[in-house]
């Protein structure tokens, strides 16, 4: 099989061309409405960002296992974390410059038109002003990133020390191991606050105890997702010729189970906050289901739950590698709009020739998302192009090649 994975020149020409259309969208859009352009950035640098920590959760999950069946595919979830560098650099230039745009906390007069409103609400704000602050949100942003980078890469080096000394390899990767609680409970510890900053203080009266938890199993769940993908295409491409229906099964296993466990945190979230009627609580959802778009509001449940449970519950579909990539592209699908709905609904409002409170996903949205597309695949395949695609000297790579289901 090919030792090393090669960037093929037309995707790399691909990733350039929706960096670009992301680039002129994103400046169109600041010449004609800033706030919209800051919330698109917010929007798909968010997407991205959970899907590479998602990608490093994953991957620790396999080490802390143990799972023998996966080793042969860590460099995938290895390299998705790389994005966070760059992810880093967006996400800044939000918090400095586009923050007033975003989140209302930071300009009330921007988003309360009302005068006796705007003064009820920032007498409201004052109590949460020593956690909701500009600085504050900054310096929690900086930490946030740098405990991320830092510990995806302490686990990227570990597994390059493994790749490199034959002879210390165990050692390497039973530090992989010890490291991989390390990350799970960093991330756990930081996702929990930066779920509540970037998404839940745009509607800053508006919280949940659930909400992070759902954060948490989304970019688990979601980042299963892209793993197929890319294993899938992978092997298209002939990078992983030993794999069969277990291998494949395994994976499944993944999709089904995070179904499960997406839907169990949307709809106790909602299910709690509807039947508990508290004003402050239910209005996030009541914006959404009947001021927004009720049709999209089932469709989030329908497509990252019902659909994906009943194809992949029968064995002999979930095993089908073209049914997994399938649903696998579904639930991104899903996945997007999740997020488009705890982002977009209350800032539409403060948008250009946008009277009312209803789905806006014109040039923009579509550009600037497909910017980061662009950008998120050019770092994730060009850092797995930088490294063997199998990990040569890995314990278990000879039980993950030779990985069979008798049953």
């Amino acid at each position: 099989m090919k030792k090393r994975f090669v960037f093929p020149k037309k995707l790399m020409i691909l990733s350039a061309v929706l960096i670009i259309i992301g680039l002129v969208s994103g400046a169109m859009a600041f010449a004609n409405d800033t706030g919209r352009a800051w919330t698109n950035i917010l929007f798909s640098n968010y997407l991205f960002v959970l899907l590479a920590l998602g990608a490093a959760f994953w991957l620790s999950l396999q080490y802390i296992a143990e799972a023998g069946w996966s080793a042969a595919f860590k460099r995938v979830p290895e390299m998705m974390s790389c994005y966070l560098g760059p992810a880093f650099i967006a996400m800044l230039a939000l918090v400095f410059f586009g923050i007033k745009y975003v989140y209302p906390w930071a300009a009330p007069e921007r988003h309360i038109e009302d005068f006796n409103k705007y003064e009820e609400y920032k007498h409201l704000l004052e109590w949460k002003e020593p956690y909701l602050n500009t600085l504050f949100f900054s310096t929690r942003t900086i930490i946030y990133f740098i405990v991320w980078i830092v510990t995806t890469g302490i686990l990227r080096y570990l597994s390059k020390k493994e790749d490199e000394d034959k002879k210390g390899a165990l050692k390497w990767f039973n530090k992989s191991r010890f490291f991989s609680k390390v990350y799970i409970f960093a991330l756990a510890g930081t996702l929990i606050f930066a779920a509540f900053d970037y998404l839940m203080s745009i509607e800053p009266f508006w919280y949940s105890t659930l909400f992070s938890v759902k954060e948490l199993i989304s970019g688990f769940f979601h980042a299963s997702a892209l793993i197929v993908i890319f294993i899938y295409f992978l092997h298209k491409a002939g990078y992983y010729p030993f794999m069969n229906e277990s291998h494949w099964h395994d994976f499944s296993k993944y999709l089904f189970m995070g179904s499960i466990l997406f839907a169990y945190a949307w709809y106790f979230q909602y299910m709690l906050i509807w039947y508990g009627n508290i004003p402050e609580e239910a209005e996030y959802y009541y914006l959404r289901r009947f001021h927004f778009s009720e049709p999209l509001f089932v469709l989030n449940i329908v497509i990252n739950f019902f659909i994906p449970f009943l194809i992949l519950l029968p064995n002999k579909l979930a095993k089908n590698p073209k049914v997994l990539v399938s649903v696998a592209f579904l639930i991104l699908a899903g996945y997007v709009l999740d997020v488009y709905l705890s982002v977009f609904p209350p800032l539409v409002h403060t948008f250009k020739g946008v009277e009312h409170t209803h789905p806006v996903f014109g040039i923009y949205e579509i550009g600037m998302f497909l910017g980061f597309l662009g950008l998120f695949l050019f770092v994730v395949l060009r850092m797995l192009s930088k490294r063997d695609i199998l990990p040569k000297n890995h314990p278990y790579l000879e039980e993950s090649v030779m990985h069979h289901n008798v049953h």
